[in-house]
């Protein structure tokens, strides 16, 4: 995933009076040396030709990330004009005040950002809007065009990282019609093969919050996270956007209150209460969902003062976030695996012992989590609460054993 340095930055300059190269220094919280930079490409045309000096004056106290002292690759954005979501712009976003487009982005604040894509550490970027930035004067200009040739490669470099996280697979060789393959391959419903689309699903996911977090606070973005995921099948092919549907009609008619369906649909009666009441008992709970579901209620009712008092100070890796996080994954999971309409059946055993091979990993990482939590001096007085935790959390696992080894009989 990108690492962000921003924290932990006391100086640094980025230097890009050579065309084409921008070299650079960085001193970090927790590091006596300098990270040293150097990158083919350039900045973006406001500080292309410059050299930049910033400072920050509230650095965070934790030690920065592990990171090579040389750093080498392609540039990323490099800016002082970025627009940036700063608290006050957030807080208008969450309340719904927020305006669309450039509109959107008028009233935020200019920002430095500088980003690379580096050969020994991927994506490393730095944002904010409290450095103190000097800038020096012009040793060469860019125009317009060669400022948007290099966001092109900054794009063309993100889109290659995300393909590095994807990890899409090999299309098959040997056969000369995909459908026809496609046709001839049965379906493994094999717990390995699950794991392994799973495993894609999350990388998939992983690349796609990267692309949103990076271009998801700007307007008009779509295109750009469709292009940097290789999604290139959902660029707008026309000056306007998507093409025209031929008409909305059917789109309009529910402002009328109209009813409009296809012609070749069958409106059946509605079922009665009865039906839904056989409906509701075929549905009923499995125990490990409604025992997952339960712990994590109490968890954080029983908890939820910690979690506000200690939110503002929280990087989301604390003992406590990861203890909650995959108690969390695994009442979650547990209900879309056990909570189907037809888990009784042996259709998707191969998917639902994946899902609980999962559950099982983030049920280990919750008790280890837990055990830091007892260790913890700030937790003393609670030793009764985390004793009861660790047996519902025992409870679990030893459920999720149980139910592997029950669908690996049949």
């Amino acid at each position: 995933m990108a690492l962000r340095l921003d924290p932990a930055v006391l100086r640094g300059e980025i230097d890009n009076t050579t065309r084409d190269n921008v070299r650079g220094k960085l001193w970090l919280v927790g590091r006596d040396e300098p990270v040293m930079l150097d990158l083919r490409g350039n900045a973006w045309r406001d500080v292309a030709g410059c050299k930049v000096t910033f400072t920050n004056p509230k650095p965070s106290p934790r030690p920065a990330a592990p990171l090579q002292a040389k750093q080498r690759g392609h540039v990323g954005d490099i800016t002082a004009s970025r627009k940036v979501l700063d608290d006050a712009a957030e807080a208008e976003r969450e309340a719904g005040e927020e305006g669309e487009g450039d509109e959107a982005s008028a009233g935020r604040p200019h920002g430095l950002y500088i980003e690379w894509f580096s050969e020994e550490s991927g994506r490393v970027f730095i944002e904010g809007t409290d450095f103190e930035v000097s800038i020096s004067a012009w040793v060469w200009e860019m125009d317009e065009a060669q400022e948007e040739a290099q966001k092109m490669a900054n794009l063309n470099a993100m889109r290659e990282w995300l393909a590095g996280i994807i990890q899409r697979p090999e299309p098959k060789a040997g056969a000369e019609d995909e459908e026809e393959e496609e046709e001839e391959e049965e379906f493994d419903d094999s717990e390995e093969a699950w794991e392994d689309s799973l495993k894609q699903s999350d990388r998939l996911s992983d690349a796609h919050m990267e692309a949103i977090e990076k271009y998801g606070a700007d307007g008009l973005h779509d295109d750009r996270i469709a292009f940097v995921m290789g999604w290139d099948h959902m660029l707008r092919g026309g000056p306007e956007g998507a093409p025209d549907d031929g008409g909305d009609a059917e789109g309009e008619a529910w402002k009328e209150g109209e009813e409009v369906l296809p012609e070749w649909v069958e409106v059946e009666n509605e079922p009665d209460e009865g039906e839904f009441d056989d409906f509701r008992e075929e549905r009923e709970a499995h125990p490990l969902q409604t025992l997952a579901h339960d712990f994590v209620l109490r968890l954080l009712t029983e908890i939820q003062d910690e979690r506000c008092e200690n939110a503002e100070e929280s990087d989301g890796n604390t003992a406590l976030d990861r203890f909650i996080r995959n108690s969390m994954n695994i009442s979650g999971k547990l209900a879309g695996a056990l909570g189907t309409h037809d888990f009784a059946g042996s259709s998707h055993t191969g998917h639902t012992l994946a899902i609980l091979r999962r559950c099982l990993n983030w049920a280990n990482e919750a008790l280890a989590a837990l055990n830091e939590l007892t260790e913890a001096p700030e937790w003393r007085d609670r030793q009764e609460v985390l004793d009861s935790f660790r047996a519902e959390l025992f409870a679990i696992r030893d459920g999720i054993t149980d139910l592997r080894k029950e669908l690996r009989a049949k």
